[in-house]
């Protein structure tokens, strides 16, 4: 099978980069050709089948990717979606991530739908409750897609109560992780790298955006302390690229971290990270938190899974059904819970190798990027059937189309 990956590529320093390399490197493993086409920023100095060519600066950037696919001629067009990653920036390294601001993205999905052309669209960010916007958004992309794909079981449910219908054409795949857990050699070179040896480790990990919650671990972190002296909190990360979001975030957690009252306790790794880098800071941590304010899922959380890591989150949607689904780690539904979390996990090794021994198991069972794979190629081949049936056309001319 041919497939034709759209989306951000490294080494843009982006998720949804490290998300698609994985998932295509996996296709490739199950037997799939497979071709990326993707923002000017990527490929890197000879990569085969990478093609540069969505240019956000053009407002008709979408005219040069319908004709790479075209030229192509793949068997199935696969869209990592996100807002954002499909809009015309009319300001230069600004991001945009407004819904009625992104519909560009549709113009390329109506003609390959008229065209009888197989695509398969990822969303990545989708809620139990949508905007108004959001939802007109997704039920027209949803409906020119063959296929759509969500991470998570809730997002699937609550469509219909979003949408005003029942969409028969989403698929629920989850976010897939390697099994990268590090070994000790590698635990013990990441500590001694950052200068945390002997000393219980709590990390957190990711962009520095509003809904992450780091100022909640920040502002209880002298609690901990108190409970579990020696410990070490990591902020690993950085304002996102273009994000005007990230650099308030990353102002107010610099000022939060350097008033707070066991400030030396508090180590900030500022940067964007490649997937190796990225992967020897989780290797320093004894335990992860996410504690966000809101998220649909996390990616994050699949690297922490990777890692072999204990982890704490909120009892937020999707962060909290995959914890309870995997055993990894601890929900906690407000700042109390989150602290006394924390500090159980740090304080108590069992439990953090009862979470860990959970994490590599839901890895090897569930979400092992070569499953994901093997479960994104039956989508593939249930999109190309479907795009070739004529029945699946009632829904626009409301009677059946004989071809």
């Amino acid at each position: 099978m041919k497939v034709i990956m759209v989306a951000s590529w490294p080494p843009r320093w982006c998720g949804i980069a490290i998300y698609s390399e994985n998932l295509v490197a996996a296709l490739r493993r199950a037997g799939a050709e497979v071709h990326i086409v993707s923002h000017t920023d990527g490929g890197r100095d000879g990569e085969a089948n990478v093609h540069p060519v969505i240019d956000q600066a053009d407002p008709n950037w979408h005219r040069p990717l319908y004709e790479a696919v075209e030229r192509i001629d793949p068997d199935v067009v696969h869209v990592q979606h996100e807002f954002g990653l499909y809009t015309y920036l009319q300001n230069p390294g600004v991001y945009d991530f407004e819904p009625r601001n992104a519909f560009e993205l549709a113009l390329p999905l109506f003609r390959w739908r008229a065209g009888r052309r197989a695509a398969v669209v990822t969303y990545h960010s989708v809620f139990s409750r949508l905007t108004f916007e959001e939802a007109l958004y997704y039920d027209h992309l949803m409906g020119l897609a063959a296929a759509n794909v969500v991470h998570e079981p809730y997002q699937r449910e609550h469509l219909p109560y979003n949408l005003g219908r029942v969409p028969d054409n989403v698929f629920v795949i989850p976010h897939g992780a390697g099994r990268g857990h590090p070994d000790a050699a590698r635990v013990r070179a990441a500590k001694a790298r950052l200068g945390v040896a002997g000393r219980p480790v709590l990390g957190m990990m990711g962009w520095w955006e509003p809904n992450k919650g780091f100022e909640r671990v920040i502002r209880l972190w002298p609690d901990v302390v108190r409970a579990v002296p020696g410990a070490v909190l990591v902020l690993a990360g950085g304002a996102r690229p273009g994000s005007p979001t990230g650099l308030r975030e990353a102002e107010k957690y610099l000022a939060l971290v350097a008033g707070c009252p066991v400030r030396d306790s508090i180590l900030v790794v500022r940067g964007a990270f490649s997937r190796e880098e990225y992967m020897d800071v989780l290797a320093a941590f004894d335990a992860m938190a996410l504690p966000y304010h809101f998220a649909s899922q996390s990616g994050n959380l699949a690297h922490a899974y990777e890692a072999g890591l204990p982890v704490v989150v909120s009892a937020i949607e999707g962060l909290k059904s995959s914890v309870e689904a995997s055993g990894a780690g601890l929900i906690a539904a407000d700042d109390r819970q989150l602290r006394e979390a924390i500090v159980l996990l740090l304080r108590e090794p069992a439990l953090r190798r009862r979470c860990a021994a959970a994490a590599r198991r839901y890895v090897r069972d569930v979400i092992a990027w070569d499953r994901v794979a093997r479960r994104h190629l039956d989508v593939y081949r249930w999109a190309a059937r479907r795009i070739g049936d004529p029945r699946s056309y009632d829904r626009y001319l409301g009677h059946r189309v004989h071809v």
